[in-house]
C-alpha cells in the first residue's frame, strides 16, 4: 500500500483516492472529483505527491494519470522547481522507465521524461539519461534493450535538434537495432527514432541513413508478419521521407516499390496496411516518374494495379464511387490516375490497353468492370491521346458495359461516361445521338425503381449530367425529352435522393442551354421555391443545397433580363440561409449569392455588408477541427492548470510541449465552404467594383492567408480570389493620385512576389497552374494602366516563368536530372502547366513595356527554343511557335531586336502539324505589323508565302490566322500591300471558321478601309454584304459589338454610296437582303 506521505497540504493517499474516484462508472462522481482535482492541482505540493504515485501506485490507471497530469504541471513549473526537487523527480521518472510493465503507462513516463529532457539536454545537463538509454541499448537483456530504444524514440520525437551532433553516432546504433532478433519492439522503436530524425538530416548523415533502408525494409516485413498496425506506423518513416528526404530513397527504389507491390497484392492483409503501401507508391510516382520509368518498374505496377482493381468485392460501391474512399481497390485505380496524370500517354495507355483487353470478353464481372474503371481515369491525363487515337474503339467498349447484365460493370461505365464527357470534349460530344437515348432509358429506371441503390442511381445521373453538360447548345434538340424525364423525377418520385440528383441534372442543362431554357424557367422556380420553403432538416440539407446551386445556375445562364424580377428576392433568401449551421448550405448559398451579384452589379452594394461579413467569418471559422490526441494522454484532463496563484508563466519560462496532441482534422465540408467563399468573395467584388473598395482590406488579409493553407483547393481558390480582388482595387483607384493608391501599388507588388513563390515552391501542379492563371488575367487587365512594376516583383516573376519553362520547379519534379531522361515526352497535364507559364510573358512584356522587358527575354527565348529541335513532340513545338508570337505581340516595335524569328516563323510554315503552321501564321503575321523597321521589305514575300498556305492547308484555325495575319499587314502598312490583289482572297476566307478571336482584327481592318474611302475595298461592296448577312444570323459568334459596328457600316454605306450599295444589294439572295433589311430597320428604330 502506498505509505502515508504529506507534502504540504497534499496527502499521498488522498490523490490516490481522488483519481480512483475518477475511474468509477458514475458520472457524477467522476465530475465531483474532477472539480476537486482542479482545486488540489494548484497546489505545488501536488509535484512530488504524483512523482510518488508513478512511482508506487499498484493501480496501472492512477498511475498512467499521474504521468499525465505531472507531465502537464512540470511543463508549466519546471524551471521554477527548486534544483534538489528536480534531480528527485529525474531519478524517480528513470527508476519508473525501469519498474514499469504496462505499456501504455511507460509510454506515458517516456514521454515525460522527454518532455524535460528537451531543457535539460540542452544546457548540458542530465547526463544520467544519456547514460541510462546507452547502457540499456547495448544491453545484453532484450527487455533492457526494448526500454532504451523506447526512451530513445521518444527523446528523438521530442528534441531531436539537440542531439543533432550525434546522429552519426545514433544512425550506427539504428543500424544495430534495426538487425535486433531478441525482441521485435527493438528495431519497431528505432524506425520510429528514423522517422523523427528525417526532419533534421543534413548532408552528411545521409550516406548513413541512406545505407540503412535495406534494413528498414527487412524490418517492416517482418513487422507485418506479426503486428499489422506497428507495420502501417512503421511505414510512417517513407511518409517522412518523401516529405523530406526522398533522395534518400532513389537508390533503393526498385526494392521499395517491390515490397509495397507484395504488400499492396496481398488480399489476407487488412485494408490498412495495403492502402498504405499504395500511398507510397502514388507519392513516388509524383516524385520520381522518371526513375520509375528508368528501372522499367511501370509494367509491374500496371499489372498490380488492375489484379487489384479486378479484385472480387462483396460490396455494393465500386472503385469509382469515392475519391476518399479508402480501400484498395479504390487506392489503386487513384494510383492509374496518378501515372495517367504523370506520365506521358505513350508510356502508360498502350500496356493498360494490352494488359485490359482480354478482361473485355472475360467472364469474370470484377475484370468486366476493372477494363471500364481503367480507361475512365486515365480519360482525364491521356485525354488528348484518347481524343486522337482511341476514342470511338473505347466507346465500343463503353456501350458493350452499359447492357452488361452485372451492375457493378453497368455502374462502371455509366462511370466511364461521365469521365468522358468532362474530359474528351469536344469530340465525345458527336456520339450524342447514340449516348442520350440509352441515358435517358437509365434515369426512367431510376424514376420507376425508387429501391435502386444509391450507388447505381447517382452513377446514372452522373453520366447523363456530364455528357448534357458538356453537349452545349447541342443539347437542344433533346431539351424537351430531358426535361420531361426531369419533372417526373421532382414531382412523382418519392426519393430525396432522386430529387437532389435531378435537381442537379436541371443546373447542367441551363449551363448548356442557356436561354433555350426559358420555357421551362417558371416551372423551374416554382419547384424550387418548393424546396427551399421547407423547414431545414438533416434528411433535407443537401437537396436544399442542391437546390440553391441550381438557382445560381439559373442566375449565370438564363439571361440577366429574365431573372433581374427574382434577384432581390434570392438574394434575401441567401442572407436568411447563410445563418445555418450546415456548411455545405452556406458554401451553396455564397456560390448563389456571387451568381446573384452577375445580374445586379452595383445594386447588390446595399446587402454587402452582411454578406461580406458572414462570409469572412466562414474563411476565419475553425469549425469542424478536430484534435487526435496521442493513446498515452487522458483528453479529459486537460482542465486549465495555470490559474493558481503565481502560475501563470510566459512562454520563455514554461516548457514548450505539443506532443500530447498527434495532429489535426478537419471535416471536408469545412474545407469546401472555405474554398467556395473564397470563389464567391472574388466574383461578388468583380461585379460590383467600387463598392466593394470598404471590405477590401479585410477580404484580401483573411484570403492572403489561406494562400499557404494546407489543402490545395483552399490554396487554388484563395488565390484566384487575390488575384481578382488586386484587379478590382486596382482598378479602382487606378485614375486617383492618392497615398492610397501608392500603398496599393506596394502590397501588389509585393503580392505578386509571393505568387511567383508560389510558382517555383508548391508541391501541386494544379495550385502552380491556378497561380499562372491568375498572374495571366491581373497582368491582362492592367496593360493599359501604366503600372509602375517593382524592379523585384519583374524578377521574380521572369525567374519563376523560367524554372517551369526548364523543368526545375517543385511541382516538376525538382531533382530528377540525374535519373535519366526521356526526350521531350511529358506527360500531357505536365504540357499544360507550361502552357500556362508560357502565357504568362505577352502580358507582363506589355505591362512593364517592350523597352524594359526585352533584356530578360535572354532567359526566356532559350528555353523556348529547345523545344523546336527535330525530334520534339507537335504540341512543344506548337507550344513554342505560339509562345514566341505572343512574345512579339507583348514587346510591340522591338520586336525588330529578334530578326532569327522571321525565318523561324517562315520555315515553321511547312511543319506538317496545322497546329504547328497555325501559330507560325499567327507569329508571322504579327512580326510583319510589330517589326517593320526590318519586315518591310519581306511584305511580299511574307503574302506569297500566307496565301500559299491558304490554298494549300484545308484547316479552318490556319486559314483563320492568315486573315487575321494579312489584316494586321495592312493595318501597318496599307502601302505595301496590292490591296486589288489581297482583298479578294481575304474576302474569300470570311466568315471566319475556327478562330473567333481574329474577328476583332480582320473585322476593324475592313471597316477601316471604309472609314478611310479606300478605293480597293469599295469595289468588293457586294461580297462583303454577303459576308455581313452572314456574320448577323443569330448562329454567328460574332460578338454584339462587332454586329454593331457592322450595322452601323451598312447605314453609312446606304447614306453615302447610295448607288453603289443598291447595285451591289441587287445580286444578293431574298434572305441575305432580308438579314440587312432587317439589321438597319432595327437599329433605326432603336436610335
Amino acid at each position: 500500500s502506498i505509505p502515508h506521505v504529506v507534502y504540504k497540504g497534499v496527502k499521498m493517499a488522498g490523490l490516490e483516492e481522488l483519481l480512483g474516484r475518477l475511474l468509477v462508472p458514475d458520472n457524477t462522481v467522476i465530475q465531483q472529483a474532477t472539480r476537486e482535482l482542479q482545486s488540489v492541482y494548484k497546489d505545488p505540493s501536488i509535484i512530488p505527491v504524483l512523482s510518488d504515485l508513478l512511482l508506487g501506485s499498484p493501480n496501472p490507471q492512477i498511475r498512467q494519470f499521474a504521468a499525465v497530469l505531472l507531465r502537464k504541471r512540470l511543463v508549466k513549473v519546471w524551471r521554477k522547481l527548486a534544483p534538489d526537487l528536480c534531480e528527485r523527480i529525474k531519478a524517480t521518472l528513470l527508476q519508473c522507465l525501469l519498474q514499469e510493465k504496462v505499456h501504455l503507462v511507460l509510454l506515458s513516463t517516456a514521454h515525460l521524461v522527454s518532455v524535460i529532457a528537451r531543457h535539460e539536454l540542452g544546457l548540458g545537463k542530465w547526463k544520467e539519461l544519456s547514460e541510462f538509454i546507452m547502457r540499456h541499448c547495448n544491453s545484453p537483456e532484450p527487455m533492457h534493450r526494448e526500454i532504451g530504444m523506447l526512451m530513445l524514440s521518444s527523446l528523438m520525437d521530442t528534441a531531436a535538434i539537440q542531439l543533432h551532433s550525434q546522429f552519426p553516432s545514433l544512425l550506427q546504433l539504428f543500424s544495430r537495432a534495426l538487425e535486433d532478433t531478441g525482441s521485435p519492439m527493438v528495431p519497431f522503436y528505432a524506425l520510429k527514432s528514423l522517422t523523427a530524425m528525417v526532419e533534421y538530416i543534413k548532408p552528411d548523415d545521409v550516406p548513413l541513413f541512406r545505407a540503412l533502408i535495406p534494413k528498414v525494409m527487412a524490418v517492416i516485413k517482418a513487422l507485418i508478419a506479426q503486428d499489422e498496425d506497428k507495420a502501417c506506423e512503421a511505414m510512417e518513416l517513407f511518409d517522412e521521407l518523401v516529405e523530406c528526404e526522398v533522395g534518400i530513397m532513389a537508390s533503393h527504389l526498385p526494392p521499395l516499390i517491390q515490397l509495397c507491390l507484395e504488400v499492396a497484392s496481398n488480399v489476407t492483409l487488412g485494408s490498412n496496411i495495403r492502402v498504405k503501401a499504395l500511398s507510397f507508391i502514388s507519392w513516388l510516382i509524383t516524385l520520381k516518374k522518371k526513375a520509375l520509368l528508368k528501372h522499367g518498374l511501370l509494367p509491374a505496377i500496371l499489372q498490380t494495379m488492375l489484379n487489384i482493381m479486378a479484385t472480387p468485392t462483396e460490396e455494393e460501391e465500386g472503385v469509382e464511387d469515392s475519391a476518399q474512399s479508402q480501400s484498395p481497390i479504390s487506392l489503386a485505380a487513384q494510383v492509374l490516375d496518378v501515372l495517367a496524370l504523370h506520365l506521358p500517354p505513350e508510356k502508360i495507355f498502350a500496356p493498360v490497353l494490352g494488359l485490359i483487353q482480354p478482361w473485355v470478353q472475360s467472364a469474370n464481372q470484377f475484370e468486366r468492370a476493372a477494363v471500364l474503371i481503367a480507361i475512365a481515369v486515365m480519360a482525364e491525363g491521356c485525354s488528348d491521346h484518347i481524343r486522337n487515337n482511341h476514342l470511338s474503339a473505347l466507346l465500343q467498349v463503353i456501350y458493350k458495359g452499359i447492357s452488361d447484365g452485372q451492375r457493378v460493370v453497368r455502374n462502371a461505365a455509366l462511370f466511364a461516361v461521365g469521365q468522358f464527357s468532362e474530359h474528351l470534349q469536344p469530340e465525345i460530344s458527336q456520339y450524342s445521338a447514340e449516348l442520350l437515348p440509352v441515358l435517358f432509358q437509365f434515369v426512367d429506371f431510376a424514376i420507376q425503381s425508387p429501391h435502386e441503390e444509391s450507388s447505381g442511381l447517382t452513377k446514372i445521373f452522373y453520366a447523363m449530367e456530364s455528357f448534357c453538360e458538356q453537349l452545349g447548345v447541342g443539347l437542344v434538340p433533346y431539351l424537351p425529352t430531358l426535361m420531361d424525364k426531369l419533372f417526373v423525377a421532382l414531382t412523382a418520385a418519392k426519393s430525396t435522393h432522386i430529387q437532389e440528383l435531378a435537381i442537379s441534372a436541371l443546373g447542367a442543362a441551363a449551363n448548356a442551354c442557356m436561354e433555350h431554357l426559358l420555357p421551362y424557367f417558371p416551372r423551374i422556380i416554382l419547384i424550387l421555391k418548393r424546396y427551399l420553403s421547407m423547414p431545414y432538416s438533416q434528411e433535407m440539407s443537401l437537396l436544399q443545397a442542391q437546390a440553391v446551386d441550381t438557382l445560381g445556375t439559373l442566375a449565370r445562364t438564363i439571361g440577366q433580363e429574365q431573372f433581374l424580377p427574382l434577384a432581390h428576392e434570392c438574394t434575401v433568401l441567401g442572407m436568411n440561409l447563410m445563418q445555418s449551421s450546415d456548411p455545405d448550405l452556406r458554401r451553396s448559398v455564397y456560390g448563389m449569392l456571387a451568381s446573384v451579384s452577375c445580374v445586379l452589379r452595383e445594386a447588390m452594394a446595399a446587402h454587402l455588408n452582411a454578406i461580406v461579413g458572414r462570409m469572412i467569418e466562414s474563411l476565419v471559422s475553425d469549425e469542424g477541427l478536430t484534435v487526435h490526441y496521442a493513446a498515452s494522454q487522458v483528453p479529459f484532463l486537460d482542465f486549465n492548470e495555470s490559474e493558481g496563484e503565481g502560475e501563470e508563466l510566459g512562454m520563455d519560462e514554461s516548457l514548450e510541449d505539443d506532443g500530447e496532441i498527434e495532429g489535426f482534422s478537419v471535416e471536408n465540408a469545412y474545407l469546401e465552404e472555405k474554398e467556395d467563399t473564397c470563389n464567391a468573395l472574388g466574383e461578388i467584388a468583380e461585379n460590383v467594383g467600387s463598392h466593394f473598395l470598404p471590405f477590401m482590406d479585410d477580404c484580401f488579409r483573411e484570403i492572403n492567408i489561406l494562400t499557404e493553407h494546407s489543402n490545395e483547393g483552399i490554396r487554388k481558390a484563395s488565390i484566384f480570389a487575390l488575384g481578382r480582388l488586386c484587379k478590382v482595387w486596382y482598378l479602382c483607384l487606378a485614375n486617383s493620385n492618392t497615398q492610397e493608391k501608392s500603398e496599393l501599388e506596394g502590397l501588389i507588388n509585393s503580392t505578386l512576389v509571393s505568387l511567383a513563390a508560389t510558382v517555383r515552391t508548391d508541391s501541386e501542379r494544379a495550385v502552380v497552374i491556378a497561380t499562372l492563371e491568375t498572374l495571366e488575367d491581373f497582368l491582362k487587365s492592367i496593360k493599359t494602366l501604366s503600372f509602375p512594376m517593382a524592379g523585384k516583383a519583374l524578377e521574380s516573376l521572369v525567374v519563376s516563368v523560367q524554372d517551369i519553362l526548364e523543368q526545375k520547379a517543385q511541382c516538376q519534379g525538382e531533382g530528377e536530372d540525374d535519373e535519366g531522361g526521356h526526350g521531350d515526352e511529358m506527360a500531357e497535364y505536365d504540357g499544360m502547366l507550361v502552357e500556362y507559364a508560357g502565357s504568362v510573358i505577352s502580358p507582363l512584356a506589355s505591362v512593364v513595356g517592350g523597352e524594359t522587358f526585352f533584356p530578360w527575354l535572354q532567359c526566356l527565348i532559350p528555353p523556348l527554343m529547345t523545344k523546336l529541335k527535330s525530334n520534339s513532340t507537335v504540341a512543344y513545338k506548337s507550344f513554342a511557335i505560339g509562345t514566341l508570337a505572343e512574345i512579339v505581340d507583348g514587346i510591340g516595335k522591338h520586336a525588330s531586336q529578334l530578326p532569327d524569328l522571321y525565318p523561324l516563323f517562315r520555315n515553321s510554315l511547312g511543319e506538317e502539324e496545322d497546329e504547328v503552321c497555325s501559330n507560325a501564321v499567327y507569329g508571322l503575321g504579327l512580326l510583319a505589323a510589330n517589326a517593320l523597321p526590318i519586315m518591310n521589305g519581306h511584305y511580299a514575300e511574307i503574302l506569297q508565302s500566307l496565301f500559299t498556305v491558304a490554298q494549300t492547308r484545308k484547316n479552318g484555325r490556319i486559314q483563320d490566322n492568315v486573315c487575321g495575319a494579312v489584316c494586321r499587314m495592312v493595318m501597318a502598312n496599307k502601302e505595301a500591300v496590292p490591296l486589288d490583289q489581297v482583298l479578294p482572297l481575304l474576302i474569300h476566307g470570311l466568315p471566319l471558321k475556327e478562330d473567333m478571336e481574329e474577328n476583332n482584327t480582320v473585322y476593324s481592318c475592313i471597316l477601316h478601309l471604309f472609314e478611310t474611302n479606300n478605293s480597293s475595298i469599295m469595289a468588293h461592296i457586294q461580297p462583303i454584304l454577303r459576308v455581313i448577312a452572314a456574320e448577323l444570323l443569330p448562329t454567328s459568334q460574332l460578338s454584339k459589338e462587332l454586329k454593331l459596328r457592322l450595322v452601323t457600316l451598312l447605314h453609312a454605306l446606304n447614306s453615302q454610296c447610295h448607288d453603289q450599295m443598291q447595285a451591289a444589294v441587287a445580286g444578293l439572295s431574298q434572305e441575305q437582303l432580308a438579314i440587312l433589311n432587317t439589321a438597319i430597320q432595327q437599329t433605326t428604330n432603336t436610335a
